[in-house]
């Protein structure tokens, strides 16, 4: 299992970052599968960073994070993206499409729902709104209650 595999979400994107924002800076080839660098962080000193492709679970870091830990932090992958920048760039572009893909189904999601909507009788749809707001949480019955009930005219 490579490093981008092993590593969280969180730590892919903001190793993309790092990478992006330059803070790599320093790399030295070990090996063809094994690279040292030292990575800017939140604290004063770099991080010392070590990756080994072939072995992910070798890599090791000094960071809060991953020091004495078997895990692949955000300073790993940003000097993994710096020894392989088309990694970087595939990464991004994958991000990119699986974005696009949910913004579309999201907004087809939406026009499923939308047609749904208008095929309701008056009855239909003030039966599933008092179901919703029954239902759902305080804050939004609270929130439609302060909206839209006119406790005035109930004096009448």
């Amino acid at each position: 299992m490579g490093l981008m595999n092993m590593a969280s979400g969180a730590s892919l994107w903001r190793g993309y970052e790092y990478y992006q924002n330059k803070k790599v800076q320093a790399i030295e080839p070990i090996s063809e599968s094994q690279f040292h660098g030292s990575i800017s962080g939140s604290q004063a000193q770099p991080y010392d960073v070590l990756i080994d492709i072939e072995h992910p679970r070798k890599s090791h870091c000094n960071c809060p994070l991953a020091d004495g830990r078997r895990i692949i932090c955000k300073h790993m992958i940003a000097l993994y993206f710096t020894a392989f920048p088309q990694e970087a760039e595939n990464y991004y572009k994958e991000v990119v499409a699986y974005e696009e893909e949910e913004e579309r189904l999201a907004e087809e999601r939406r026009d499923r729902l939308v047609q749904c909507i208008q095929k309701m009788s008056k009855e239909e749809l003030q039966n599933v709104l008092i179901q919703l707001l029954e239902d759902g949480p305080e804050w939004q019955y609270d929130e439609f209650v302060d909206t839209y009930v006119d406790w005035e005219d109930d004096d009448e």
